[in-house]
């Protein structure tokens, strides 16, 4: 060895010292310096490559994309491009008709319509319309759109013959055609009286974006109308100026009115209404219109204030007169999340229900009798990706072990054939082609990144599109891979799922504080077999903490019963489990029970808040943000759908209440709202803290001026991490 050590050349040596005057290697990043470098740099050390995903022709025989100034159109099978338009004839009719000198196309995006005959676009104010076959364009200046609930644009809706176009201003329902002669066909509306333009809480709540619907022969319009005078007003105030503006907002809490809703179809020649029947009872839901595809009848459903009950029914459109097809209902609530599907032989239609206690899927004749139960196994369906009625397949995904893996499947119209058609142990995306003839599946697992790949409906591979790549820096950084962990229910008698982040710099040696990342809820699902090693926790985590998240019972994906189990006891159950959880992790020599936090943001705030309050001795440091902190203060539709009404469940709303919990405050909770929250508003916050007030508790709280439910605020984000550290107190490596 001493002969070797002599051997060696004086400039070799020199290199050796050098090197090791060198910053540490980027490998060794650690501690604040690692979170910082997730934080800013993450889309860089692990990027997507490829099409995440892609956009189909209607015939959904090619896909297509932009790239050097033009549309191409890709071959499913081969992958050849090709030019997807002529583009120098919608140049030169784009010309013509603006009389511009553009040598490229005018449009990046653009959207097919009437059946892939015609293409729409927009450049500047102004919309063009486009023939494919003839070249012919025209151009007008559209109805500018209206903004709802979270921001969802409500725009004009083309005619099925393209001759019209419809669309709501001042809350009254207008058409106009091509020539731009314009028609009222309502005149009532303002803003308590909507004609075909929805309130707050029905988007919300039922998905009801739509409110009003064109028949198939482009000659009358199905709309909605919400009556909302006999719902409650909250107040929000604008207050960021000395001159404050006062939004009042139609809100119906839960226990009071609701609005009261109706159908009417139009003639939009004639201006005749008709107004369907829907019974008597106006303290019921009435939602999700939809005409057959022939346009004989227009269809709706009904759901009793309970929402125990779902009913379908079809409507004459020229009387109005309407029968009632089928019932579904449960003995605690029924998901209005369903699928409905009227097939193009103006005989039969597709309904999920969760009747047999596993969301499976049926096949009714429209007289609402039972053809064909078409999935019987004892896992939920998700959702139904289409139906291909030429080859009599219909398609869907489905939730298994536990609902942690999702997969894709197909099975005929006559209940044969079924077959599994995603390969890989984990979460599988799956969306189908136009015609059914081809998908795209995302699938990634815990020890695989994302993946996109496209197939013949047949599951059989045709290629990749797109991989996830991590880079060697990213690998360099070994951080610890998440772990998924499984515990027992606070009763003893399930198995839940959780997973749990470590920071890069862990010693089994040392405690480190944990936190707990929370949602809550009915069918609130967590835990998936997803890739997550470059996930928000795990940057959380390199700041010295634990970070945990768990599955609770009432989650989605175990079936019916399973959710039922939170049924009129809100933050009850999963706060227990949560507790479970702490405790169970707690056990573990490395976790400090006594060091405990939580965080989360809507029902994660409730969350946050219950357990400070209710467990005082598990969860130590809180910070939750806009929180439900007493159901009486939210919706009708979702608060009753889980809970009744307050005067149907009394006991079950006061132990779910924030307010009389705050005397056993122990901790250190920071309340953050946003001031003009028009979804949880501001004065559940304000509740809960004169509650503490009156209980001479400290405590601390942040308001966001002109924020709705989402804080877009960096300083949110910033606070909670820095009043975790503060209070936590972890052993941060600077």
């Amino acid at each position: 060895m001493k002969k070797s050590l002599r051997t060696l050349s004086f400039p070799f040596l020199i290199f050796i010292f050098l090197l090791s005057l060198c910053p540490t290697s980027q490998a060794q990043i650690r501690g604040k310096a690692l979170y910082e470098k997730l934080t800013k740099e993450s889309r860089k050390l692990v990027k997507f490559e490829g099409l995440s995903r892609i956009t189909w022709t209607p015939d959904g025989m090619a896909y297509y994309l932009f790239e050097e100034e033009s549309f191409k159109r890709i071959d499913p099978i081969s992958g050849k491009k090709s030019s997807l338009f002529d583009d120098a004839g919608i140049i030169a009719a784009y010309n013509t008709i603006t009389s511009k000198k553009v040598e490229k196309l005018p449009f990046r995006r653009f959207t097919y319509i009437d059946k892939g005959k015609k293409i729409r676009f927009m450049v500047g104010s102004k919309t063009y319309v486009y023939t494919l076959a003839t070249g012919h364009i025209l151009s007008y200046v559209p109805e500018k759109d209206i903004r709802g609930v979270r921001g969802r644009v409500y725009s004009e809706v083309f005619s099925p013959d393209f001759k019209y176009r419809a669309f709501i201003r001042n809350y009254n329902l207008f058409i106009q055609d091509i020539e731009g002669k314009e028609t009222a066909l309502t005149t009532n509306g303002h803003k308590d009286l909507r004609n075909g333009f929805p309130d707050w809480v029905y988007p919300e709540e039922l998905s009801q974006y739509e409110a009003f619907w064109w028949s198939p022969d482009s000659k009358k319009i199905a709309y909605m109308q919400f009556d909302e005078s006999p719902v409650g007003i909250y107040p929000i105030v604008h207050d960021v100026s000395p001159a404050p503006e006062l939004e009042m907002q139609r809100y119906p809490k839960a226990g009071t009115n609701n609005p009261i809703i109706n159908f009417f179809i139009v003639d939009i020649k004639t201006k005749k209404t008709v107004r369907i029947e829907t019974g008597m009872e106006t303290n019921v839901y009435l939602f999700r219109g939809h005409w057959t595809n022939d346009g004989k009848e227009f269809t709706y459903q009904r759901m009793n204030r309970l929402q125990n009950v779902i009913e379908l029914f079809a409507a004459d459109p020229k009387t109005g007169k309407a029968r009632q097809i089928m019932k579904d209902e449960d003995k605690c609530y029924v998901e209005a999340d369903f699928d409905l599907r009227f097939l193009k032989d103006n005989k039969h239609f597709i309904w999920t229900s969760e009747k047999s206690g596993w969301n499976q899927i049926y096949l009714y004749d429209l007289q609402g009798n039972l053809v064909k139960q078409l999935t019987k196994a004892k896992v939920p369906v998700r959702r139904i990706l289409g139906v291909d009625e030429k080859n009599g397949w219909i398609y869907f995904t489905r939730a298994e072990n536990r609902g942690l893996e999702s997969y894709a499947y197909r099975v005929k119209l006559d209940g044969t054939g079924f077959m599994k058609l995603t390969k890989g142990v984990g979460s599988h995306s799956v969306s189908l082609s136009p015609g059914g003839k081809f998908f795209t599946d995302s699938f990634s697992s815990f020890d695989t990144p994302r993946r996109v790949t496209l197939h013949h409906a047949d599951g059989k591979l045709i290629r990749e599109l797109g991989n996830t790549v991590i880079s060697k820096e990213f690998k360099d950084l070994k951080l610890i891979k998440p772990e998924h962990f499984l515990f027992k229910s606070a009763d003893g008698k399930y198995d839940l799922d959780g997973m749990l982040f470590k920071p890069a710099h862990f010693d089994k040696n040392k405690k480190y504080p944990m936190i707990m990342s929370v949602y809550g809820g009915p069918g609130a699902k967590r835990i998936y077999n997803r890739f997550n090693l470059n996930s928000g926790s795990q940057t959380f985590a390199q700041l010295g903490f634990i970070v945990v998240s768990i599955d609770h019972r009432g989650i989605s994906g175990r079936g019916k019963a399973f959710q039922n189990l939170m049924y009129l006891n809100l933050g009850q159950i999963e706060l227990e489990d949560h507790v479970a959880a702490a405790k169970f992790i707690g056990k573990r020599p490395y976790v400090d029970e006594n060091r405990v936090g939580i965080y989360g943001h809507s029902y994660g705030g409730y969350m946050t808040c219950i357990a400070l309050l209710k467990a005082p001795d598990v969860f130590h440091v809180g910070v939750a943000g806009a929180p439900v902190t007493d159901w009486r203060n939210y919706d009708t539709i979702y608060t009753e759908r889980y809970m009744r009404r307050p005067q149907d469940n009394p006991d079950g709303y006061e132990k779910g209440s924030c307010m009389n919990y705050a005397k056993d405050l122990k901790g250190h909770l920071a309340l953050h709202h946003g001031a003009v929250d028009d979804n949880v508003h501001p004065g559940n916050t304000i509740q809960l803290v004169e509650a503490l007030l009156k209980h001479n508790k400290t405590f601390d709280m942040m308001m966001y001026p002109e924020q709705r439910h989402g804080i877009r605020f960096q300083r949110y984000g910033n606070a909670r991490r820095e009043y975790f550290i503060k209070h936590l107190k972890p052993e941060i490596i600077e």
